[in-house]
Parts: structure tokens; sequence; C-alpha cells
């Protein structure tokens, strides 16, 4: 009877032990709330350069937001070229880039109020710009991978509204389960 507990405890640790990679060809093994401190890893060499080339936190966060619109409008291209496989690639990148974005802003600049206001402002604009794009992708992708890109999507909606919640008042404006 007690050996049921101690391997339900012994897999807990075992599998709370386990390292969770980041920058795979899709977030969807990642738990909700735990975002990547990396680029993405489906970037290319050149974007990663383009990123990465900006040190300081508000040119680096605006980087990744023109290589992540870059991607979104080619994911948008590909689906109407019906290249499913290449639009599901670019939405993976541009999602990933978005919760790249916001996870740098809010470490990164966590005392200078000003400047992380203005990079969760860049990120909401960019997240609301790209909704009709981001639903059009997913409308375009077969059944089976659109409820992975839906979660994924979810994900981004709900950091567009921390950010807009932190923005207009230091998180006590929106009460949502979201």
């Amino acid at each position: 009877m007690a050996l049921k507990p101690i391997l339900t405890l012994l897999v807990g640790v075992v599998l709370g032990c386990a390292e969770p990679r980041v920058g795979d060809m899709s977030l969807a093994g990642q738990l909700p709330g735990q975002l990547p401190e990396q680029l993405p890893g489906m970037l290319s060499e050149m974007e990663k350069q383009s990123i990465l080339k900006e040190r300081d936190p508000k040119p680096h966060v605006e980087s990744a937001l023109k290589v992540a619109e870059a991607r979104i409008k080619t994911a948008f291209q590909f689906a109407q070229e019906s290249q499913i496989s290449a639009a599901a690639q670019d939405l993976d990148a541009f999602l990933a880039l978005i919760v790249y974005a916001d996870t740098y802003a809010r470490k990164a600049l966590v005392s200078k109020n000003k400047d992380r206001n203005h990079c969760l402002k860049r990120i909401e604009q960019a997240i609301f710009k790209q909704s009709r794009n981001m639903e059009s992708v997913t409308r375009a992708l077969p059944l089976e991978s659109r409820e992975a890109v839906e979660s994924l999507i979810a994900d981004v909606k709900k950091i567009r509204l921390r950010a807009i919640n932190d923005i207009l008042g230091g998180g006590q404006v929106i009460n949502s389960s979201n």
C-alpha cells in the first residue's frame, strides 16, 4: 500500500527535475506561464543577429517585434498560397517572438517603468495589429494542428491583456480569469 505514494513521489521528482526545452519548433511543450528566456530556435541566423545586435532593452524589443511582424506577414502569404506547413512554422515563430519580447521587457526593465511601459505598449499594438492575420492563418491550418495553435494564440492574447492592464493601471484595472 505504501508503494504507490512512494512511486508517485519518485515520478514527480524525476519529472520536476527534467529541464524544460526552450526553442523547439513550437511552444506547445511549454506550460502556461512558463516563458522562454532566450530567442526561439526556429529563427534564422540573420533574424537572431538583427535582434541580438540591439543591446538596450527598448530597441531589442522593437527588433524582436519587427522580426515577428515579418514572420506573421509571410505566414499569411503562405496560408493564402496553401503552403500550410510553412505558414504554421512562421506562425509559431511569430507567437514565440511575442512571448520572448514580453518576457524580455518584463525582466530587463523591472526598475524602468517608462521604458517598460513603452515596450509593453509596442507589444500590445503588435498583437492587436496582427490579430486578423493570426486568425486567418489559424483557419487555414488543418484541424489536427489548429488546437495547439489556438491555445498558443490564447496565451498571446493574455499577454496583450496583461500589457494593457500594466500600462493603464499597474495591474489593477482588469480583473479577469485570463
